[in-house]
């Protein structure tokens, strides 16, 4: 069977969609998921949604790229004035999640601990390039800003192939009707799950997309062939 590498999109605590789209990948040892970040806030369970994540990474290659929302959490524990920013967006929907987590913790630390030890700028293949948010064309990966990489939208109209001539394949700008944006040399796939949408798995060889929701359904498209 040739090499299923999945890229999943923003699933900002949306942890029963992401059951759903996990169960139908039914990912193999020799697989790659790549999470694109914002695995936190906004959506109703944040826990179960790191809990899903530590059970995949047994399971397969799991690769977590950092997001916003992971860097305003990690930048949450610095003090109050981090804290509150975080907590306006989308921050306090995650601390509903752990209750007994006090400001000195703000997670379960081994979910915490999971996050900041594995998340990571970008994944470069021989193919493809992914990222959470945006990206400089001219610029090498290695000489990407952080906040480009993560704050930045990709505004299509604005955008131009990458200097290595590989497929971006990057989350944070939401696509609100649920249908991905392609372009050919860059692939938008937020779908806006924790909106009320669809959280997209699109697995980059095959073009196969795989979308669930948040009442558990799933459906399937082709990412069209140029």
């Amino acid at each position: 069977m040739p090499e299923r590498i999945y890229a999943i999109g923003d699933i900002h605590g949306c942890s029963v969609a992401l059951k759903a789209l996990i169960e139908d990948i039914d990912p193999q040892p020799d697989d790659t998921i790549v999470s694109l970040g914002d695995i936190v806030d906004y959506g109703p369970d944040t826990r179960g949604a790191i809990e899903q994540l530590i059970d995949l990474s047994g399971r397969c290659h799991l690769i977590l790229l950092t997001g916003n929302h992971e860097e305003m959490l990690f930048h949450a524990l610095n003090g109050r004035d981090d804290r509150r920013y975080w907590e306006s967006c989308g921050g306090t929907t995650t601390r509903r999640c752990y209750p007994d987590r006090g400001d000195d913790e703000l997670i379960d630390p081994d979910h915490f601990g999971f996050l900041k030890r594995n998340c990571r700028d970008y994944h470069e293949t021989s193919r493809f390039v992914f990222i959470h948010a945006s990206y400089h064309p001219n610029r090498p990966m290695p000489e990407q800003d952080g906040y480009t990489l993560r704050w930045e939208f990709a505004r299509p109209h604005q955008m131009a192939p990458h200097i290595a001539g590989k497929t971006v394949v990057a989350g944070h700008s939401t696509q609100k009707d649920g249908v991905i944006t392609d372009l050919g040399y860059l692939v938008l796939i937020d779908t806006g799950a924790s909106m009320g949408g669809w959280l997209t798995a699109l697995e980059v060889n095959s073009g196969e997309v795989i979308q669930a929701n948040q009442q558990g359904e799933v459906r399937h498209s082709k990412r069209p062939e140029r």
